[in-house]
């Protein structure tokens, strides 16, 4: 229920309280009725988070593949895929672990003192055991603890940018307001988690736990988490090679019945061309490449939380940026300066003489803001002690300081542009001109503070008491925004050149907004800027068509945040930025939630990535590494698509020809887990390409592998598929089966080398691929070409069913299965980089990677 609307009087006989606060028996009663003042929030029961992780279509590919080996009697197989889930369980676990840090951590916010009137007694109590009615007392340095609705305030100032995201203070009063007021508006209305930064107020508590304004956060975060979209991607590609491997196998088993195969051998064979056409081992080497990645991006100062964001960075089309301590420091400076005859010593002495510099326990940002200028500047006014400091006063709209001037005294004030203008002895001119200066800094988005001095003849208690014969001096205007951090607009270029759209939603104004919005280079017009009042009367269509053309949002609430993500993820892979309360719901609703490292504690755990350097320039390395990983995945899956196709394509072939199997099955099984998991590692740490940062993003419904990528599969394995029959034919009919096994998966292996050298590079020819240095992939071909030595010299050859062949046949099939995939592939890099335009723009990539930044020559702290 909303109470911004109502007296105060209706407010006490709504919530039946007076403002001598409640009884104790009554308190009672209502913590029985309304509990804790704590977030609570839902969780998923045990059975269902542990199920959960075994629910993809991968993880029901491998339960089914380890069945079907435990009953093959195929133990090792078996445990190795067991092996695999298990590690794979444990990173959900891991993960969702994480999430409900972010729930706990919300839990954490309430717990402290607050005191209260019980029937006009005041007395400390918890915070967590306020209930609706109870009257609270409020003063300078204090968290409010609950929603509530103010009764009585003295120049009571209020920190909400960690709810609302506005960065300048907001002053409460008692007055009754129209309806329909956005959160921000609510200028009577205190809300749970914002700061007290100056006077003093009496409320009532009008909502405690997850009725409160902070509580409903914890609803908007609880949802389902967005599952991985590289994640997805991948899972709809294995729902289809699993589908086509059904019609495979049967196929394959009626052509084995038909040929007069054994019903129970035709079901082993079918069951072991099934289970070596998964890819067991890709989930494993996922895991391995992306913990080595989260390593390499803490060294950036960049901690990952939940490894899965590091594919799902690699692949966002959109960033919806936070402004306050995000794309600025959340700290106020001086912009601009102004004096009606340009005596800026004169200016910086008034500013010097009202900043408020006493013995406060929170310090208005303001003054902090005047005070850090000041202090910079080369010629700092010498001033000593106040007699006396004036905090703001509603009634005049002013604050200031009183000192001793020889026999009279100075009085210094700044405050509201209109009311000092007012009290200022000047001309109609005068006025004139200080009004369009007035006008002119308030259209480039500065909060404008007016200053004013006075020579008293003798002291005063307040403001209210300036005699009306002594008029003010009017010194000009200070304009003061939230500083820009500077290497916010650079970094938002390198995003918009890697093909990412980047806006910026903040809780400012809309003339704020634009003008930040403006030196950020996100936005030209105004009518690129959407005033998020109005979502309210869209529809999800209209808002999504809004947002097509849209980069700054002003005026939004967390729940506008919360509903942008959802309307721009329809199309859009996205991540979000911000480091406050109010950008929680978004940070979850993201696929990808990126915190600052000096924002709050509880948006830190709702990220999925932590700058710790709190620099937005962090966003675009992370991108490039993601960019680097997501890159690396599509080519393990290449790789081992191909190894595993190349290995059906054998056997389908010499079941329809009505030849011996030209593979043992512990061959198949040899090549799988031990060639390929040597060889699939190490592709997956291959540097990144400069290409990285200049491609666009691909759409977020777009498969996993391109047409052309899933041509070079098909080439590969039918290369593959035709040396190892080829080879086995002719040996066969020379040598015998035995002999002609052992070639040919001499053959198959050799071939996967060759395929593991061109998988380097997409689109790279061999020579640009050995000049970059990849030392794993060194690493990992000594050792399968070790493994392979021992497999044919060493006892490990009886296991594998090898034979003795003779060196030089075996010196001809490994260089015609090494030399002729790595033509062939060559080959079709070229037409890529002929007729598809997959060639690197190198000079288009160092304008846009090196492009300088501008400097702000303005006043910035």
């Amino acid at each position: 229920m909303a109470f911004y609307d109502k007296t105060i009087k209706e407010t006490l006989v709504e919530l039946e309280s007076t403002t001598k606060g409640l009884s104790d028996i009554e308190s009672d009663e209502r913590l029985r009725h309304y509990g804790l003042n704590t977030i609570k929030v839902k969780s998923d029961p045990l059975w269902r988070k542990i199920v959960e992780p075994f629910k993809s279509v991968f993880m029901a590919v491998l339960i089914v593949a380890a069945i079907v080996s435990l009953w093959h009697k195929s133990y090792f197989d078996a445990g190795l895929i067991i092996f695999i889930m298990a590690v794979n369980a444990i990173i959900y676990y891991v993960q969702r672990f994480s999430t409900e840090r972010i729930l706990r951590s919300l839990q954490k916010q309430s717990v402290a003192e607050v005191e209260v009137l019980r029937k006009g007694r005041r007395e400390m109590i918890a915070a967590t055991l306020l209930v609706p009615g109870d009257v609270i007392i409020l003063d300078e340095g204090d968290k409010i603890p609950a929603d509530a609705r103010v009764f009585e305030a003295r120049s009571f100032r209020v920190d909400e940018s960690q709810l609302t995201g506005e960065s300048l203070p907001i002053e409460k009063t008692c007055a009754v307001l129209p309806s329909d007021r956005e959160i921000y508006e609510q200028s009577n209305m205190v809300f749970q988690g914002s700061f007290v930064v100056g006077g003093t107020a009496m409320a009532i508590v009008t909502a405690t736990a997850n009725d409160t304004e902070f509580g409903r956060l914890s609803d908007l975060s609880s949802g389902d988490h967005n599952v991985n979209p590289v994640q997805q991607k991948i899972d709809r590609l294995i729902t289809r090679i699993v589908a086509v491997i059904l019609g495979i196998a049967l196929f394959a088993f009626w052509l084995a019945l038909a040929c007069g195969v054994e019903w129970s051998e035709a079901l082993r064979f079918v069951i072991a061309l099934s289970v070596s056409a998964v890819p067991e081992n890709l989930p494993i080497a996922i895991s391995v490449i992306l913990v080595l990645a989260m390593r390499r991006m803490a060294r950036r100062k960049a901690l990952v939380r939940t490894m899965g964001s590091i594919e799902s960075i690699g692949a966002i089309t959109t960033i919806a940026t936070d402004k306050t301590g995000t794309l600025t420091r959340n700290k106020l400076s001086v912009q601009e300066i102004w004096h009606p005859r340009h005596n800026e010593k004169r200016v910086l002495q008034t500013l010097a003489a009202s900043t408020l510099l006493g013995q406060r326990k929170t310090a208005d940002p303001l003054d902090k803001a005047f005070a850090s200028f000041i202090n910079s500047s080369e010629t700092t006014p010498k001033l000593g002690q106040p007699l006396r400091e004036f905090t703001f006063e509603h009634s005049m709209a002013m604050s200031g300081n009183l000192r001793h001037d020889g026999a009279k005294y100075a009085l210094a004030v700044k405050g509201a542009p209109e009311k000092i203008v007012d009290h200022c002895d000047i001309t109609e001119g005068e006025r004139e001109k200080a009004l369009v200066e007035l006008h002119h800094l308030t259209g480039l988005g500065f909060r404008v503070i007016a200053l004013a001095h006075a020579s008293l003849s003798k002291p005063i208690d307040s403001l209210e008491n300036i005699p009306d014969n002594t008029p003010l001096v009017f010194d000009g205007f200070v304009g003061v925004a939230d500083t820009l951090r500077p290497e916010a607009k650079g970094a938002i270029a390198r995003a918009q050149a890697a093909g990412i759209s980047v806006r910026m939603v903040t809780g400012d104004h809309f003339e704020t907004a634009y003008h930040i919005g403006k030196q950020l280079g996100l936005v030209e017009h105004r009518n690129q800027v959407f005033d998020s009042r109005q979502i309210i009367t869209l529809s999800d269509d209209e808002l999504a068509e809004r947002l097509r053309t849209i980069r700054v949002c002003a005026r939004v609430l967390p729940e506008h945040k919360h509903r942008i993500l959802e309307v721009l993820k329809r199309d859009n892979i996205t991540a979000m930025t911000g480091d406050g309360v109010n950008d929680i719901p978004a940070l979850t609703n993201a696929h990808v939630g990126v915190a600052m490292g000096a924002g709050a504690q509880i948006a830190k755990d709702a990220g999925d990535i932590i700058l710790l350097d709190n620099n937005f320039r962090s966003i675009v390395s992370a991108i490039h590494e993601g960019r680097t990983v997501y890159a690396n995945i599509k080519r393990m899956v290449t790789y081992l698509l191909a190894t595993n196709l190349g290995e059906v394509i054998v056997s389908l072939s010499a079941l329809i020809s009505g030849l011996p199997l030209p593979l043992a099955p512990v061959q198949i099984l040899w090549v799988n887990l031990v060639t390929d998991s040597a060889m699939v590692i190490p592709i997956g740490l291959e540097p990144g390409e400069p290409r990285n940062m200049l491609e666009k993003p691909k759409r977020a419904n777009a498969p996993l592998l391109s047409k052309f990528m899933t041509s070079r599969i098909l080439l590969i394995a039918i290369i593959m598929s035709s040396m190892t029959l080829g080879f086995y034919i002719y040996f066969n009919q020379r040598f015998g089966a035995d002999y002609a096994r052992t070639i040919a998966f001499c053959s198959l292996v050799t071939a996967q080398w060759a395929s593991a050298i061109e998988a380097r590079s997409d689109y790279e020819s061999l020579i640009g691929c050995l000049r970059k240095r990849n030392a794993p992939f060194i690493v990992g071909l000594i050792i399968a070409v070790a493994l392979q030595i021992a497999a044919l010299a060493t006892p490990l050859g009886r296991l594998l069913h090898i034979t003795p062949v003779d060196n030089t046949h075996l010196l001809l099939v490994t260089v015609s299965a090494l030399i002729i995939p790595i033509v062939l592939i060559e080959l079709h890099k070229w037409v890529g980089r002929k007729f598809f335009g997959k060639r690197p723009n190198l000079q288009r990539i160092t304008k846009r990677l090196k492009r300088p930044l501008k400097k702000n020559k303005k006043f910035a702290n």
